[in-house]
């Protein structure tokens, strides 16, 4: 959770978070890590950006957002972990970037459920 995230605050205040103001519904997540261009000139830029990672999994809580149309995921260490199959349940859901992300294994079928979904980008994952 990033630190401008909280209970009492709008979402339209929150770092990576677009949603509509007059229904609160969260549109778009922009969770792209900041920091990642996939070649680093230094120890330290590589420092820079395995801190800025969301790293761990991504929470099914995400389906409670009806109306999440964007994710934006990529450069993020998921610890090598599959993609959610959860992800398919998203109908709304019009752009997936997991790019770099370090997922592995294979593209879960359900993503197959995603009929409004002209853009997906998993380059890099996989391996």
């Amino acid at each position: 959770m990033l630190s401008s995230w909280t209970r009492e605050g709008d979402c339209y205040k929150w770092v990576g978070v677009i949603c509509d103001n007059s229904t609160g519904h969260v549109l778009e997540l922009h969770l792209r890590n900041p920091t990642f261009n996939g070649m680093f000139g230094n120890v330290a830029e590589c420092e820079a950006f395995q801190m800025e990672q969301l790293g761990c999994e991504i929470n099914p809580f995400v389906l409670c957002l009806k109306h999440l149309g964007y994710i934006d995921l990529s450069g993020n260490g998921f610890e090598r972990i599959q993609i959610p199959k959860f992800l398919g349940s998203l109908e709304s859901l019009t752009h997936l970037n997991l790019s770099e992300a370090e997922f592995i294994g294979v593209v879960p079928h359900q993503l197959g459920n995603l009929l409004n979904l002209p853009y997906i980008n998993l380059k890099g994952d996989g391996e």
